[in-house]
């Protein structure tokens, strides 16, 4: 609901008190009562379902906080994981195998994140997965033809990738709790996104 018709309303009993209401209060004012006592209760339903509804939306917004925060926790696991891989010695290599973060397979699936994140998050992440499907895949080719070096830069793009997914979602988690305003963030995403596409 939004909060000009609810102050609309609230300004709804005051109008009844002009002068253009005074004849017709002298003359019924049991009627006029009444009126006056159902706009009330209309006044404070609306007000109450404006409040419910202030308190659901800041509800959904920290639990997806909660559900941002714990992916990148996954994210940062992933991106320290990729680091061990470039310490170990070439012939382990073969056997360390980087996936899809399930934070992209299942989380973003969810009814919560898909009604709360805004929609240029939903893009960016989108991209992300795209990149981060065709680093994997490559990946892949590089385990099975043990094709050290060229592992070696598929970790790269691949910790490039999640990097990245991480920086959105600090963003997001910003603009959920209030610490970036709209403008900004569809600014900082915008230019996240171009630079995403040029790489």
């Amino acid at each position: 609901m939004s909060i000009w018709l609810v102050i609309s309303i609230c300004f709804l009993p005051i109008l009844l008190f002009l002068s253009w209401s005074k004849k017709y209060r002298e003359k019924n004012p049991d009627i006029f009562g009444y009126i006056l006592s159902l706009i009330g209760t209309f006044v404070g339903v609306a007000v109450g379902l404006y409040f419910s509804d202030l308190a659901a939306a800041k509800d959904k917004r920290q639990r997806a906080v909660k559900v941002l925060e714990a992916s990148k926790e996954e994210m940062e696991w992933l991106v320290n994981r990729a680091k061990i891989i470039d310490t170990v010695t070439q012939q382990q290599k073969k056997y360390y195998y980087l996936e899809m973060p399930p934070f992209f397979a299942e989380t973003l699936r969810s009814e919560l994140l898909a009604e709360t994140l805004h929609p240029k998050t939903m893009e960016h992440f989108n991209v992300l997965r795209e990149n981060l499907l065709f680093d994997v895949s490559i990946l892949k080719k590089d385990i099975n033809n043990k094709n050290i070096k060229a592992l070696q830069q598929d970790l790269v793009d691949y910790k490039g990738q999640i990097n990245q997914t991480i920086k959105a979602i600090d963003l997001e988690i910003d603009l959920l709790n209030n610490k970036i305003k709209p403008k900004a963030f569809e600014t900082v995403t915008k230019n996240m996104l171009d630079s995403l596409m040029k790489n």
